[in-house]
């Protein structure tokens, strides 16, 4: 429990991509005291430098980070500030800005691709948030999205067409998985596998696992387990806060998050139109089961 006089903290979300991640940034960055920008990425580099380097668009979340807490800066004036810092140091810098009690909120799947990314955090003591969404969840929203990415030009507006093309070009496929289907379970297994044994070894107390499933189709009590663990107050407007649609870089975030103008139950299950469990290899289906995923 984190007591409200306490010092900035840092919180990251694990997770695989499509799992949900940039709801439950915006849910909770809906909390008076939650700093909550587009994906960071800064984790990944061992100093500013590199970042800026090698993933230059990701400024544009610091420069958010400023605009959110009303002390607008520009990306000049951050690399002037940041360029010879090493990366646990500018995350430090930036908690320098927060209130006691405040949290800076980072959420970038591609975290979960290498334990020396996690491993990287640990001096900083974060908060940890393991969002876990079923394996078929991800590989069909992972599908979907990619086919819209190379179709969207020719079939703009067809809505519902669009989505069925797409049902019907995965279930004629051998085994009903395409390639990218497949690769996409590989990456889960391996996203997945890399967060459990790099959170195998963080205090229970600075850790907890939401279902992706829950906080859709419940919501109010994902939202109370998870400001329970941070010892946030729940404010109204965190399960209203998709109503915001706001549009966000491709790059940093999820590109149709803005079309939702409320949390959907239905999207636990979209890809039961589409998949079955027997399809996941064996050894996607004894994680699952380690990590508790619910199968049918």
């Amino acid at each position: 429990m984190v007591a409200s006089a306490e010092a900035p903290r840092l919180i990251l979300i694990l997770s695989s991509e499509r799992s949900g991640s940039t709801l439950t940034r915006v849910v909770l960055g809906a909390n008076s005291r939650i700093v909550s920008p587009q994906e960071m990425f800064l984790m990944r580099y061992p100093d500013y430098r590199s970042f800026r380097e090698q993933k230059g668009v990701a400024v544009e979340s610091l420069t958010e980070f400023f605009d959110l807490i009303g002390q607008p800066r520009d990306a000049a004036a951050i690399d002037a500030a940041c360029r010879e810092r090493d990366t646990l140091d500018v995350y430090r810098w930036l908690l320098g800005f927060l209130e006691p009690g405040q949290f800076l909120l980072d959420k970038t799947p591609a975290y979960a691709n290498d334990g020396d990314t996690l491993r990287r955090s640990q001096p900083l003591r974060p908060f940890y948030i393991w969002l876990i969404r079923h394996p078929l969840g991800v590989i069909e929203s992972h599908v979907r999205l990619k086919f819209r990415e190379r179709h969207t030009r020719d079939l703009k507006g067809l809505g519902r067409r669009l989505q069925d093309f797409v049902v019907d070009r995965v279930v004629r496929t051998e085994n009903g998985m395409l390639r990218v289907a497949r690769g996409r379970e590989v990456k889960w297994v391996l996203q997945q596998t890399i967060i459990r044994e790099f959170l195998a070894g963080v205090a229970e107390e600075q850790k907890i696992v939401i279902k992706f499933e829950d906080l859709v189709r419940d919501p109010e009590p994902a939202v109370q387990r998870l400001c329970a663990a941070l010892g946030v107050a729940v404010e109204p407007a965190m399960l209203e806060a998709c109503g915001a649609r706001k549009v966000m870089n491709t790059s940093l975030g999820d590109p149709n998050f803005h079309l939702h103008d409320r949390i959907e139950a239905k999207t636990a299950d979209t890809w039961r139109a589409v998949f079955a469990e027997e399809q996941l290899t064996l050894e996607t289906r004894r994680l699952m089961d380690a990590i508790g995923v619910v199968r049918d």
